[in-house]
């Protein structure tokens, strides 16, 4: 049990450091956990690479210009920190250190200032506040422009957290009695809704609503690890839906209208709630970022030549699947409104939806994450965050 326990706490971290940044860390050392925690489970099959069928170069004539860069209150200086992240909620962007909450408005005008005691803070967003939480610990607290929102303690290790469009919050504890259970608890504090589906959660992701989530459950089945999708609302005991027998371990999933993306650790896979798949793409080599919104899911691998990456681009609204072979290095990759927005080492591209390259920007070549607030993005580098806007 104790190595059970281990295997959520990692898979839960590297997760979640992705998802704070809106897609996922390079995940060489989570794959060797993996292949370590699973090894009675996993068959060799299941890594085996597969023939790229569609590869094309990036195209050539596309719109190249300067970000530029706002002044005002910016840059914001990061301080003194072993760490920091920042997140946005609403308007507002914060920057979490090792330390403190700092709530900025979009122009970066310092709102509020929170101290926290967490060891190792994990934030999820939600419409109008922050969730932190203590990856591998028991508590987490909730903060908004007012300050502190609540605070809870639990008596079982917090394996993970979602917040909502709405503020409501599903924790995931691992306890005696349940391999995983979940408890969600609306914008104050109070508890709403208690789930476990028998089987260990893997992920938890909120609706746009806000008002319920869908919840990834695996079990080892055959030699083979086999994961289910399930789909709740807070207001009613019965699922809205749920897919079965899902080739691979789960790391996020994201609804669209009657489909659900599912991102898994050896494929791409685009559902209809029935069950039948839309799309479906087999990784090729080491999966090091993936990001979806409900129009578009992107996948970035290790490419076999040094200096290059591999990028997949799928449509919601068709089967199609786009192939690129870009030389750089690729940092973050974020899906946002049916664009698909990738920084690198010194620019930012962006693509369609339908895998047209539509623009490039220069930027500089220390910017390491960025989130968006409308049309503008927040820049973290080593020790200061900007505010860039595309001309």
């Amino acid at each position: 049990m104790a190595r059970e326990k281990t295997y959520q706490t990692d898979i839960r971290k590297a997760r979640k450091k992705a998802k704070r940044k809106k897609s996922l860390k390079k995940l060489a050392g989570f794959t060797v956990i993996v292949c370590i925690a699973l090894v009675v489970v996993l068959t060799s099959q299941m890594w085996l690479p597969k023939l790229r069928q569609l590869v094309r170069s990036t195209a050539d004539n596309v719109v190249k210009s300067g970000a530029k860069v706002e002044a005002g209150e910016f840059p914001i200086a990061i301080g003194e920190t072993n760490s920091s992240e920042i997140y946005t909620y609403g308007d507002r962007f914060i920057l979490v250190t090792d330390t403190n909450i700092t709530i900025y408005d979009s122009d970066g005008n310092k709102i509020r200032s929170i101290q926290h005691s967490l060891a190792d803070p994990i934030g999820v967003a939600g419409g109008n506040m922050l969730l932190l939480y203590d990856l591998g610990g028991y508590s987490l607290m909730a903060v908004n422009d007012d300050g502190e929102v609540y605070r809870r303690t639990f008596s079982e290790k917090i394996i993970m957290a979602e917040l909502g469009a709405k503020d409501y919050a599903a924790i995931v504890t691992q306890t005696d009695k349940y391999l995983s259970y979940m408890t969600v608890y609306d914008p104050k504090g109070n508890e709403a809704f208690l789930w476990s589906g028998g089987q260990r959660i893997a992920d938890v992701t909120m609706n746009a609503e806000g008002n319920g989530c869908v919840v990834s459950t695996f079990k080892a089945e055959g030699g083979e690890i086999v994961s289910s999708v399930t789909s709740l609302n807070f207001m009613q005991s019965d699922p809205l839906f749920t897919i079965d027998n899902i080739p691979a371990m789960i790391y996020d999933t994201v609804l669209s209208d009657d489909s659900v993306w599912v991102v898994g650790d050896s494929k791409l896979i685009h559902y209809a709630t029935d069950g039948s798949v839309i799309s479906q793409y087999d990784y090729n080599t080491e999966l090091t970022f993936v990001d979806a919104d409900s129009k578009t899911a992107a996948v970035v691998e290790k490419s076999v030549t040094k200096g290059t990456f591999d990028l997949t681009i799928a449509n919601s609204s068709s089967s199609d699947i786009h192939q690129f072979s870009i030389e750089n290095e690729c940092r973050q990759i974020t899906c946002k409104d049916g664009l698909v927005y990738i920084l690198m080492n010194g620019q930012i591209a962006v693509f369609d939806n339908k895998g047209e390259q539509l623009a490039t920007y220069d930027v500089s070549p220390d910017y390491q994450s960025f989130v968006f607030i409308d049309d503008a993005i927040y820049v973290e580098d080593y020790s200061n965050i900007y505010k860039v806007t595309f001309e």
